[in-house]
């Protein structure tokens, strides 16, 4: 005597039409909410400017690259290291007239 019905087929694919046009209108729907709220964040390709990639012999300090930097006047300037640490990209963005 069975008690118990029990189901060895689990049947996923009976809904997944359903749930691939609900996950694709909520990855829509997130998408353009932060698209609206936050905006683009264009970098140095887009707006213009001038991307230098600075290679040391030995590792480099990057607050006194900023330190120096900063000196010049530069506003929004990005110093950062990339690939190993004596490696450094350095963004300035384009300077108004």
């Amino acid at each position: 005597m069975e008690f118990f019905k029990i189901h060895r087929d689990i049947p996923f694919m009976r809904h997944a039409l359903i749930f691939n046009a609900i996950s694709f209108n909520a990855t829509f729907a997130l998408a353009v909410f932060f698209l609206f709220s936050r905006g683009l964040h264009l970098s140095v390709e887009f707006t213009g400017g001038t991307l230098m990639e600075v290679n040391y012999t030995q590792a480099a300090d990057v607050e006194k690259i900023r330190g120096t930097v900063a000196g010049l006047g530069l506003t929004d300037v990005q110093v950062q290291n990339f690939g190993t640490s004596r490696d450094v990209m350095i963004r300035l963005p384009a300077q108004k007239a």
